[in-house]
């Protein structure tokens, strides 16, 4: 994938543009939710921001699980259509460029329970993200958990073909905690759990 594509897939106009002509993603199965919530012990009342929500599956189903959800997407095409579908109590969906935006109003340095980055990370600024991330999360308890497809088992015929495993295993620097799982028996799909930024 050329630099020019990786810079345009950053874009809100991007992603407006592919929301709009109906673009789908890899859906949200009932193992995938339930590897997240074991993985990264998320309780009723918690405070999780979901960056790069989309639609807004994913932050709904941490909703009815009773968290405080902060949805995040860069697509104001994306957030209407959340916006239109969910309905929960303690979910917010709000228009945020992490690549561009200063702080949101809604989040509070070391306040933030669990960061959800779901099939995102590739087409973030991953270096401010990072550090976004280690400033929002609770210093100790605070865990960020990244959903990703693996480059090396992406087919080449896939547009989006997501990290390396090598810059999977390179998240973990600078983590007290780090892990991943498969998300889906074939590999390609890796869940990782990171957590305790070291001061």
């Amino acid at each position: 994938m050329s630099t020019a594509m990786l810079h345009e897939t950053r874009t809100p106009s991007y992603w407006d543009s592919a929301y709009w002509n109906g673009a789908r993603f890899m859906s949200l199965s009932p193992e995938e939710r339930q590897l997240l919530r074991s993985s990264t012990g998320l309780k009723a009342g918690q405070f999780v921001v979901d960056v790069g929500c989309g639609r807004g599956t994913l932050a709904a189903t941490m909703a009815l699980w009773g968290a405080r959800v902060l949805a995040l997407d860069f697509s104001t095409v994306a957030i209407e259509a959340a916006r239109n579908t969910f309905e929960v109590e303690d979910l917010h969906f709000d228009v945020f460029d992490v690549n561009a935006d200063s702080e949101h109003h809604l989040i509070r340095p070391g306040e933030v329970d669990l960061l959800t980055c779901r099939l995102t990370l590739p087409f973030l600024d991953r270096t401010r993200f990072m550090v976004d991330a280690r400033r929002w999360l609770k210093p100790t308890t605070g865990t960020l958990h990244i959903t990703t497809a693996v480059h090396e088992l992406t087919p080449p015929t896939h547009a989006h073909r997501g990290l390396t495993l090598a810059e999977i295993n390179e998240l973990g620097d600078g983590w007290e905690y780090a892990k991943h799982y498969d998300v889906v028996d074939s590999g390609a799909i890796k869940g990782i759990v990171l957590r305790g930024p070291q001061r």
